[in-house]
């Protein structure tokens, strides 16, 4: 499913929706590190910055259709992004 096929709003819903799921174990062990989750697989990754969580992510899944936030801090400043990774 292309990217542009998802709203911000569907996006955030899902990314909460996700986040929820993880929520207390990740606000006991990862406070204030960096959440960013693929909404199409569920895969995640977690980071002290949030490019660097992101950059993993779309490592492993080009497509991704991400959501991230700062755990235990509610949305981070970028709702539903695509970063582009160079192939090497």
């Amino acid at each position: 499913m292309p990217y542009s096929d998802y709203t911000s709003e569907a996006i955030v819903a899902r990314g909460e929706e996700i986040y929820q799921q993880f929520r207390d174990e990740l606000e006991s062990q990862y406070k204030g590190q960096f959440f960013v989750v693929d909404i199409k697989t569920e895969d995640y990754e977690i980071a002290n910055e949030d490019l660097v969580a992101t950059e993993r992510l779309l490592a492993k899944h080009p497509d991704a259709v991400t959501y991230g936030l700062q755990i235990g801090f509610g949305a981070a400043y970028r709702l539903g992004f695509r970063i582009s990774v160079p192939t090497q």
